[in-house]
């Protein structure tokens, strides 16, 4: 019987363990993220990734955020002003802002904050968004030390002035490159600023260790009473997508940074219990895309490119997205406004693709390069566009490296490239997203380093027409203009999904792809 009383004794020990254990799990705050690679950085003005948005959404905020792709609404500006020739934005600031470390927020930071942004010293790869604002030019130019464009009116009103109307400014502003950031956290850091914010952001920093975690606690100065509504997070870093999915499953996490990938999905979407965790992204229409060099032989000659063109199976991609993609055959997702939808995928045809490499000299194909990332999707897409290529006697050898190093190559040597498999997030949804850093000439992302002066004055015409029905027309018909020289090889556009933990409630953001500051955890 002693035994029999100890054994329940040591039942009743573990039963109230457990229930312990069960409700500091209830009454844990802290939402658990995870990501498959280390984090480049916190910086709103370096930042420009799909992980290092909502990363700098855990530290910053802008003037204003979208409520929907459209829609801007207040942030840090209570209220704003254009003028009646779209050159004038007003912005009046709320009262009692702060950084996280309390230091109040005026006008003056706004200013800062820009300036920096389009210091050429900054080397903000979206500097190009605000570059419209009067004196940004010199001021990237290196021949200006302010942007004359950005008045401070007083200490709650800050003016810019552009030098042309461009009509998705507001969209802009209410992106990462519109993030007000403290001049001490920058100068105090320096170089280490990525990993050391200071803002006015949901959380603060508290500790970031490369490749194995991020940690922060919520900002008692967030302009947003009673946000954020968890008291810290944590990032682990380095998990593979498929381990992550599993770590949400079983309570261990409660979102990825990156992708529900292609393997995980059918399993996701077809079980009920999972399914309503998928959590559809709200912005940023994606365009998977293939680079050609078009300052290389034999990327050069436009009969090459339609070839190649015709030669990609895009169907089978579509499949490769367990059906939750579309073809394209134009630099602008179908959902986008502006697409043309007469612009579609070139119908697969292999023989046809085998006569124009002939007509262009090139009847025994070639031999070439591609590099992509080391996404799981991007190099399933990279080996089935290979596959295609090969059938008509193009070899094409493949070589995938790590999200950092593929994005320094990327923008430091894309003259050294041929072929290279990626893709583009619309930071806004207008269609001068898509050509201005892509394929305009000099564009800061154009690494086809493809240039068409003619298409540019017809693009500089257009993008002059305001937003509305006559705006998306005249677009349409420059869409069709950018198919016909297929500068790029357009692939699919897919719809990405995060998946999320049962106690986590959280919605997908227009501006930063997962609005932290309002999310809940159970």
């Amino acid at each position: 019987m002693r035994h029999l009383r100890a054994t329940v004794f040591l039942l009743v020990i573990f039963a109230l363990l457990l229930s312990l254990s069960v409700t500091v799990a209830q009454d844990d705050k802290t939402l658990r993220i995870v990501f498959v690679n280390d984090m480049r950085t916190s910086d709103p003005h370096i930042a420009y990734e799909t992980e290092t948005w909502p990363m700098a959404s855990l530290f910053y905020v802008g003037l204003v955020r979208l409520s929907d792709p459209g829609t801007a609404v207040p942030a840090l500006a209570e209220s704003w002003t254009i003028s009646d020739d779209g050159l004038v934005y007003t912005f009046k600031l709320r009262e009692g802002l702060k950084f996280s470390n309390g230091r109040d927020l005026t006008a003056d930071d706004v200013k800062y904050s820009f300036e920096r942004l389009l210091n050429p010293a900054t080397a903000a790869p979206t500097s190009f968004m605000f570059e419209p604002v009067v004196g940004a030019a010199e001021m990237l130019a290196g021949s200006a030390t302010e942007v004359t464009g950005i008045k401070v009116i007083d200490p709650l009103t800050v003016e810019f002035t552009l030098v042309q109307p461009v009509w998705s400014m507001m969209q802009r502003f209410s992106l990462p490159p519109g993030f007000i950031v403290a001049k001490e956290g920058v100068e105090a850091a320096g170089t280490e600023f990525g990993r050391q914010p200071l803002g006015a952001g949901p959380f603060m920093i508290e500790s970031w260790e490369s490749g194995i975690r991020v940690t922060g606690t919520r900002n008692p100065y967030y302009y947003e009473a009673g946000q954020p509504y968890f008291d810290a997070f944590e990032l682990q870093l380095g998990i593979e997508s498929s381990v992550g999915i599993l770590r949400i499953e079983n309570g261990e996490a409660d979102i990825a940074l990156d992708f529900v990938p292609n393997s995980d999905y059918p399993r996701l979407v077809t079980d009920p219990a999972l399914a309503p965790r998928l959590l559809p992204s709200a912005g940023f229409p994606n365009t998977s895309y293939i680079i050609l060099n078009n300052n290389k032989e034999p990327f050069n000659n436009p009969l090459v490119r339609q070839a190649l063109n015709m030669a990609v199976d895009r169907d089978r991609l579509v499949q490769i997205f367990n059906g939750r993609a579309v073809t394209i055959g134009g630099y602008l997702p179908p959902v986008a406004p502006g697409h043309n939808p007469d612009v579609v995928a070139p119908a697969y045809d292999p023989e046809g693709a085998k006569a124009l490499l002939a007509e262009a000299g090139y009847p025994d194909g070639f031999t070439t390069t591609m590099l992509s990332n080391t996404f799981p999707n991007d190099v399933a897409i990279a080996q089935a566009v290979i596959a295609d290529l090969a059938a008509i006697g193009v070899n094409v050898e493949l070589t995938s490296v790590d999200n950092a190093q593929f994005l320094d190559v990327l923008n430091t040597k894309p003259e050294t490239l041929d072929m290279v498999k990626t893709e583009w997030y619309m930071d806004y949804q207008d269609p001068s997203n898509n050509w201005e850093p892509l394929l305009q000439c000099g564009g800061s992302y154009n690494w086809a380093q493809y240039c068409n002066e003619a298409l540019d004055a017809q693009f500089a015409e257009t993008n002059l027409i305001p937003i509305g029905e006559a705006r998306w027309q005249a677009f349409a018909a420059f869409e069709a203009a950018v198919a016909a020289e297929v500068p790029n090889l357009y692939l699919i556009s897919a719809k990405d999904y995060y998946f999320t933990s049962e106690r986590l409630s959280i919605t997908s953001d227009p501006s930063v792809l997962l609005a932290f500051a309002s999310a809940t955890v159970k």
